[in-house]
This record gives C-alpha cells, structure tokens and sequence, in this order.
C-alpha cells in the first residue's frame, strides 16, 4: 500500500460491497396489523417522477425532494400512514399503506388534484384491503389460498367507479405482521406487473398489422431476370428498413413485457398458491387470460425475425444475380475491347504499309534530280538500274524508320501510364 492510500483510506460507506448489499435491502417488506388499506399508484414517462413530487411536495412536506430524489426509494410518513416512492426502469410507484382502518381506499390521502397535476400515465391503479378472515368473499371473480392457508386472496381484475382496481386479502388470526406484509406486497406486485405486462398487446396487434402489410410486398420470387432486378431490389431494401422500424418500435416493449410476465409467474409460485374453492384461482385466470398475450409478444416477433431472414434471403439472391450479370457485361465490354484493339492494330498495319509506300514513293522522287545529275556526269550508268537500286534503298529505310517511331511513341504511352497508376 502506497503512502497516498495510507493517508486517504476508502471508507467504509464507498466499498463495492456495501452499494451492493444496500441495494438487495433497499425494499424490506412492510410490516403493519390488520386491518389495512393499500393503494398502488404507477406512473409511466419520462416526467412521472416530476408529477408526482408536484402532487406530494406540499403533503409531504418532510421529503428533501432535491436530496432524496435521487435514491430509488423514498419513504414518509403522515400520521399512521406511510408513503413509499420507488423509482423503477420505466415507471414510478407510489404505495400508501394505512393501519387499522377497514373502509375506504387508502388514495384519499392524496391531493383532491393530485390527477391535474399529474404528468405521467396511468398505468396501475390499484385497492388492497387487508383484513382477517370472516367476511363472506362471493362477489369476486378469482379467488386463491396462499402459503398454505395463511391467507385468502381474491381479485376481480376490472376498474371500479374510481378507476382503481381491487384485491382483497383475508388472513389467519394467527399471522404474524411480517407475514401480511410480505403477502400483501406480493400481491400488490402481482397485479403491478401484470398490467405493465398487458400494456404491449396494442403495439403487438399494430405490429403484426404492419408485418402482414410487409408480406403481402414481398417479391413471390426472383427468377425472371432483367431490368426489374434493380426495382426488386429497391423493394427489398425498403421492406428490410420497415422491418427494422417495427423491431425498434416493439423489441424493449415486448421484452420488458415478457419480463413482467415472469415476474407475476414468479411471485404467484413464491406465494404457494392454491385452489380456494370452486371458482378459478388467480394464476389460474392470468394464465388463460394473459398468457395468450405474451404468447402474441412472441409470434410476433418470431414473425418480423423470419420475415427479415426470407428478404435477406432474397436480397442475397438478387444481389448475386446482379453481381454475375455486371460480371457478363464486363466481360462482354472486355471481349468488345478487345475485337476493337484488333481492328486497330490491322488499321496500323495497313496505315504502316500506305505511309511506307507514299514517303518512298515522295522520297524517291526527291533522289531523282541527284540521279539525273549523276548519270550525266557518268553516261555509262543504267537509268533504269539506278532507279531500282534507289527504290530497294529507300523502301527499307523508310520502314524501318516508321516501326522505330511507332515503338518509341508506345514506350512513352505505356511509361505514362503506369506513372498515373503509382500515383
């Protein structure tokens, strides 16, 4: 250990550890006696959190609404009533817990305009009331005993007159306070995450409207070739971009909602439920009810998953076929290039020939005027062998002359050439 660290040690409150630990017991189940009220607000969006300091900051005036905003959980309390704020991934609950009270819900302890100023959604709105056994339960739709009958619980899974949903939980006389308070907050979860686990339906049903739109463009097939290879190739590529438009739209939202499905599954087996009586348990509901659902999530997106892998498919074929058609026009500009490269070298064959004979032919004439001065100062010369041998001299030359131009012309074309390339 250096002297640096000897002098400023970590402390304890900054180990790893600690933030760890803090957090796996920063949500202790509630203890309270019987009878109590519980009310479940969740608000989603980005402004939820801001709302619902806006509703409470003058109810509860106790908060450090700039300190403790940033923890993920704010507890209050007024009176026998406790308020606990807890800040998740998407949304924003807000649990009031009232002791010893048996009528009522526990929502009239929050401002009478708390939903004017409310800046979230409304997604879980929900009554709780915990009581011994005793009352008569016949009016509900859905009814459980839980953890092996220390207590009864009963939903209805509809909005009532004020918008809440509601659950009742009757317990044993012998339950302890720990137990109603972890039970009741279990059951106060299941209903939480089973609307946020419903809330994805509207978008899958738009998604799988939107996917069977995309299918019905989808090329049948690729096998006549042709000009339209570019058009279907557009076509593709912009079915491929909707595509991906639908799975950015709906990918977290139909995770996130299968994650809350295992969540309602989770606390439904952590509950050790079981049959009440005749009528269909909770689980029993929420899997004919809402299992369909998540079962909707998933063809879903198996369907966006195989219908991009058939247009990949089909863009790779035509993609293909486009390549080997460029490659078959290439090669027939190559072969074009080259029929022409021939026809210019017989032209230069022929221009060589025509150039020799008419400057041997000039040539030639030029040399007849030292010729006559010649054979007359030598009479006995042939004119006409002179004339031969003038032509024999001059033809060659005047050949060799021309391959010897048109050979150094191509060496300095080719040299510039290949300085282009290095550069």
């Amino acid at each position: 250990m250096n002297d640096e660290t000897q002098m400023n040690p970590m402390h304890k409150s900054q180990w790893r550890l600690r933030q760890v630990t803090d957090e796996l017991n920063a949500r202790p189940f509630p203890r309270f006696a019987l009878p109590t009220a519980i009310f479940r607000l969740c608000l989603s969006g980005t402004a939820a959190f801001d709302g619902l300091r806006d509703i409470l900051s003058e109810t509860l005036t106790d908060i450090d609404w700039d300190g403790e905003a940033q923890s993920r959980l704010i507890r209050a309390r007024l009176g026998d009533v406790q308020f606990n704020i807890e800040r998740h991934t998407e949304f924003v609950s807000l649990t009031i817990i009232e002791e010893k009270t048996d009528s009522g819900s526990a929502a009239r302890h929050l401002p009478a305009d708390w939903l004017d100023k409310n800046r979230g959604e409304v997604v879980v709105a929900v009554d709780c009331h915990c009581s011994l056994r005793g009352t008569a339960r016949d009016g509900w739709t859905c009814a459980s005993r839980l953890e092996g009958g220390l207590a009864d619980g009963f939903f209805d899974f509809k909005v009532a007159e004020d918008g809440h949903t509601k659950i009742a939980l009757d317990f044993d006389p012998d339950c302890d306070v720990r137990d109603v308070g972890r039970i009741a907050l279990q059951v106060v979860e299941i209903e939480t995450y089973r609307s946020f686990a419903a809330i994805g339906l509207t978008q899958a049903r738009a998604a799988q409207a939107k996917l069977a739109e995309v299918a019905a463009r989808v090329p049948t097939s690729i096998s006549s070739a042709g000009s339209a290879d570019s058009e279907r190739f557009d076509l593709l590529s912009e079915l491929t971009g909707e595509l991906e438009e639908v799975w950015r739209r709906t990918s977290f939202r139909f995770a996130a909602c299968t994650a809350y499905w295992d969540l309602v599954t989770a606390r439904l087996a952590s509950l050790q439920e079981g049959a009440f009586d005749s009528r269909i348990t909770i689980g029993g509901f929420l899997e004919r009810r809402l299992q369909p659902a998540i079962a909707t999530y998933q063809s879903t997106e198996r369907r966006r998953h195989d219908l991009a892998e058939q247009i990949a498919a089909m863009t790779g074929l035509l993609q293909t076929r486009i390549e080997l058609d460029m490659q078959q026009q290439n090669a027939d500009l190559l072969a074009s290039l080259n029929h022409a490269a021939e026809r210019q070298l017989r032209l230069q064959h022929t221009v060589e020939g025509v150039s020799t004979v008419a400057i041997s032919y000039y040539l030639v004439n030029l040399l007849r005027a030292p010729a006559d001065w010649i054979l007359a100062r030598q009479p006995t010369l042939d004119p006409l062998l002179l004339n031969l041998t003038l032509v024999a001299i001059t033809v060659p030359v005047v050949w060799l002359m021309i391959r010897r131009l048109l050979r150094a012309t191509s060496r300095t074309a080719n040299t510039g050439r290949k300085t282009d390339k290095e550069d």
